[in-house]
């Protein structure tokens, strides 16, 4: 029994060291952003695994937002972001509830054609994309990225509800329907609150990877004051080459929100992935 204790203790003390290793990874490049934020060329140049030296470099976050208007280019793409995931979600739940109760001719096969569109490669369906966007008027608009976002995820965020509306009991639905219940009622009142760790887990994880997305937003928009934040940032990399504290400012601050949605409902990202794994 010792030796099965001492075995397993082990395992535990391994498994805790890697994570913390992993964790460590993670984490490492928010500390060298953060501390060369606060330098100055020279400081930074001379030893950029250093920390930062009296002063601090405040100027680099306020030239961000005075000079480069970051928070112009925040509600640009919070926005985008916004108009997305509500029509996101809209899509979504209504599909996926039709895919997983209601029985109707060609559900199937319509649900594994909407799934296989999932292996077609985005970059493949950027230039016709851009085609018809181009003749519909779209282009340089907010409509064409948001198009573009709802044409890319929808497929995803159908498979991932499908399963987690499985899961619920025909029998509440059912029961909700003999009260009385009409089918928006069923949907806004058993539905979505049953359902409510996928669609948290379809609104934090697409929010990340709007918020974060370069491609789609510098092809379809090219006004310089409807940039995004990653489109807005490439350009200032590109273009401030020799001021590295400047642009570690900038990339800590576009990073702000997506970690910050992280953090607050990290909770519901392993609620969404587990649910309707287990019927």
């Amino acid at each position: 029994m010792s030796r099965v204790r001492a075995g397993s203790v082990a395992g535990k003390l391994l498994i805790f060291l890697v994570l913390c290793v992993a964790g460590l990874s993670f984490l490492y490049p928010i500390y060298f952003m953060v501390m060369n934020s606060l330098k100055t060329r020279p400081g930074y140049y001379t030893n950029p695994f250093s920390l930062p030296t009296a002063p601090l470099q405040w100027s680099n976050f306020a030239s961000m937002v005075s000079q480069f208007k970051i928070l112009l280019l925040f509600r640009n793409t919070g926005v985008i972001c916004l108009v997305t995931l509500v029509l996101l979600v809209l899509l979504g739940v209504l599909a996926s509830y039709a895919f997983s109760k209601l029985r109707f001719r060609w559900s199937q096969p319509v649900y594994l054609a909407i799934v296989v569109t999932l292996f077609i490669p985005a970059q493949v369906t950027m230039i016709p994309m851009y085609v018809v966007f181009a003749r519909a008027g779209l282009v340089d608009t907010y409509w064409s990225v948001v198009l573009a976002y709802l044409a890319q995820f929808i497929p995803e965020v159908v498979m991932l509800m499908t399963a987690n509306f499985r899961s619920i009991p025909n029998e509440i639905i059912e029961a909700s329907e003999i009260d009385g219940c009409s089918y928006w009622q069923v949907v806004r009142n058993v539905i979505l609150p049953t359902g409510r760790a996928a669609v948290f887990l379809t609104v934090i994880f697409y929010f990340i990877i709007m918020w974060n997305d370069l491609f789609i937003p510098m092809v379809l928009v090219r006004k310089m004051n409807m940039r995004t934040v990653m489109v807005a940032l490439a350009g200032l990399i590109a273009r401030y080459t020799g001021d590295p504290p400047y642009q570690f400012a900038g990339l800590l601050l576009s990073a702000v929100p997506a970690l910050l949605v992280y953090v607050v409902f990290q909770q519901y990202i392993i609620k969404g992935l587990t649910a309707g794994a287990i019927k």
